[in-house]
């Protein structure tokens, strides 16, 4: 994170709960784009792909507990907590 976007950070955090929820709903809606055209028509193609694979026994199967571990290790778990995975 650049300095600038500390300060802007450290700025936003002083803020109300009220209007740290206004601003961070506005650069949310800031990240949005436009949904890729492929995107929707390539999932059963993808999902068609990755099944076969299971089938014919060429896909590497990992653990939900291992799935989780490895997205929180990479940062894609929105700085939640953990979640627990009942069995």
């Amino acid at each position: 994170m650049t300095e600038a976007a500390q300060r802007l950070l450290d700025d936003a955090l002083e803020l109300s709960h009220d209007e740290r929820a206004a601003l961070a709903l506005r650069l949310s809606e800031s990240l949005d784009r436009p949904p890729d055209e492929g995107a929707e028509a390539a999932w059963p193609r993808l999902i068609s792909r990755r099944v076969q694979e299971v089938q014919a026994g060429t896909a590497k199967l990992v653990s939900a507990e291992e799935a989780i571990s490895k997205a929180h290790s990479r940062g894609l778990n929105g700085g939640r907590a953990k979640p627990r995975v009942d069995r």
